[in-house]
């Protein structure tokens, strides 16, 4: 029977994320209903050096540029996260990423009132750089500091209080809210409170363990584990042995370019990033940063539009409690190839809405697109959701994992960002409909299929059995023969061939002992 969280475990595991990875949720949103308060506010700011002011065409693109920016600060922040985590620690990380997030709302407010749209894209890059900290750093102390039995449960917290940030980000950046040009100052000034209060109670958490056992701080990683793990002195003396061992164990690290230089290292993890990718150009991230404008051009008005962007943040919030629930009961093969199903589905289904709206005009399609946006959110939220964040983890070895999920972040921070800057842009040229269906069916589509032959099943499954798992995948039907092979003593030697590489993987013969 699986024990549940202590209530001081969920009660930390929820500080830490409304102080870290509920921000970066809320920075997804906060300019997608808000977006005609900021156009404004861009128009005239540059109306001065322009004479008067910009076409809506060419202010739309530079506002999809703007919003995008945040991912290119994001992607900066995922290439420190390692090194602010090993040098300070995982706590005191957490204080630096959230005073840069407090400087960077700062600057945002200060560009308002300056006025100066510059220092506003500034601040969207700093602020990127501080969400994407905060959301690696939160996740990683999280897992260090829960138990091995709630690390599941406590680790899905980071996704449920992101999608938390993007229902409390899509409420108040509403136009009827703070979502107007003269109040739009308001959402950031709403955001650094947030960051304060939150922020105030991180003093009286210990350092993670790992990060205390990792500097030698036996007695004060002892205290660590007695306060998280709510155990008496000699039995969080038992737990600090294990994981000193666990550390012991893991003898040798992969950087990121060992990945892609290592054969074996980088199959496993290229699958990892297609999944991650996929989840990139599912549409996900157009529906954070314009589903209120998709909407409003389907037929809605403002305040429809609205609500509706509300709605779809709940049942995402929802979704991902649901996913939680279910995502240690099903296996992670079926979960993600059925979700990325649903979701190319919905992606067909809202392309044909799309369209039909711009060649008859019915109001009511409007809302059929709602509901439709609803399931697809539930899909996303069921399988690439959650699953993209550790799928790596359990396809390479513990030894290269880190290095691993560094470049399926990086794959993700860049899809956005390409996607977020393109999508305003070819919908000037192209209409919405058709660069949506350009988007987010054929490289969902070409996912699903490559996955389909590629992506084994990982649930509780040591490396040689993922190894096995994969070679009973289905066949691609040109490859000509099954990926199983039938000679006796050429399956002898690439199961040798296969043990060898994941002792290298692991870092030592001990290390993979220890984790089989």
């Amino acid at each position: 029977m699986v024990e549940a969280p202590s209530f001081r475990m969920i009660c930390v595991a929820v500080i830490t994320s409304i102080a870290g990875s509920f921000h970066f949720g809320f920075n997804l949103v906060l300019t997608n209903p808000s977006q005609e308060a900021f156009l404004g506010f861009m128009n005239k700011t540059l109306a001065k050096r322009f004479d008067g002011g910009l076409s809506d065409n060419t202010l739309q693109n530079i506002w999809s540029f703007v919003v995008a920016i945040l991912f290119l600060g994001a992607l900066a922040g995922s290439f420190s996260i390692r090194l602010i985590a090993d040098w300070i620690g995982r706590k005191n990380g957490l204080y630096i990423s959230i005073a840069v997030g407090v400087l960077a709302g700062g600057m945002a407010i200060a560009s308002k009132f300056i006025p100066l749209f510059e220092l506003y894209i500034v601040s969207r890059i700093v602020m990127g750089w501080s969400v994407s900290v905060s959301l690696g750093l939160s996740a990683l102390f999280l897992s260090e500091a829960s138990p091995k039995q709630n690390r599941g449960a406590i680790g899905m917290m980071t996704g449920t209080c992101v999608q938390l940030g993007t229902v409390c980000g899509s409420v108040v950046a509403m136009p009827q809210i703070f979502g107007t040009e003269e109040l739009w100052w308001l959402i950031y000034a709403t955001e650094i409170g947030i960051m304060l209060f939150f922020g105030a109670a991180l003093p009286f958490f210990p350092e993670s363990p790992g990060f205390l056992i990792q500097r030698g701080a036996n007695e004060a990683a002892t205290k660590s584990i007695a306060f998280y793990y709510n155990c008496e002195t000699d039995v969080a003396q038992k737990h600090l042995n294990e994981l000193k061992e666990e550390q012991k164990n893991s003898t040798k690290k992969f950087k990121m370019m060992d990945v892609v230089r290592k054969r074996s290292l980088r199959d496993k993890a290229f699958i990892g990033v297609v999944v991650t990718f996929a989840m990139s150009f599912s549409g996900v991230a157009v529906i954070n940063a314009f589903a209120f404008e998709i909407l409003k051009d389907t037929g809605l008005n403002v305040l429809e539009a609205s609500l509706a962007n509300d709605a779809i943040s709940v049942v995402s919030m929802i979704s991902s409690i649901v996913a939680a629930v279910i995502v240690d009961k099903n296996g992670r093969r079926p979960l993600l190839l059925i979700s990325f199903s649903g979701i190319l589905v919905c992606n067909l289904i809202i392309f044909g809405l799309m369209f039909t709206f711009y060649k008859f005009g019915y109001h009511a399609l409007g809302f059929i697109l709602i509901c439709f946006i609803c399931i697809f959110t539930f899909f996303f939220a069921l399988g690439p959701g959650p699953l993209c964040y550790f799928i790596n983890a359990e396809l390479v070895g513990q030894a290269a994992r880190s290095a691993a999920q560094s470049w399926a972040s990086v794959i993700q921070m860049l899809s956005r960002f390409v996607i977020v800057t393109a999508f305003l842009p070819m919908k000037n040229q192209l209409g919405e409909a058709w660069s949506y269906l350009i988007l987010f069916v054929a490289p969902v589509a070409v996912s699903l299929v490559y996955l389909y032959f590629s992506l084994p099943e990982t649930k509780n499954k040591n490396p040689f059995e993922v190894e096995e798992a994969i070679e009973d995948l289905p066949k691609f039907p040109l490859c000509g023969r099954s990926r199983r092979v039938h000679d006796r003593k050429l399956s002898e030697q690439m199961v040798i061939t296969r043990q060898m590489q994941l002792v290298e993987d692991y870092g030592s013969i001990e290390s993979l002992s220890y984790r089989l």
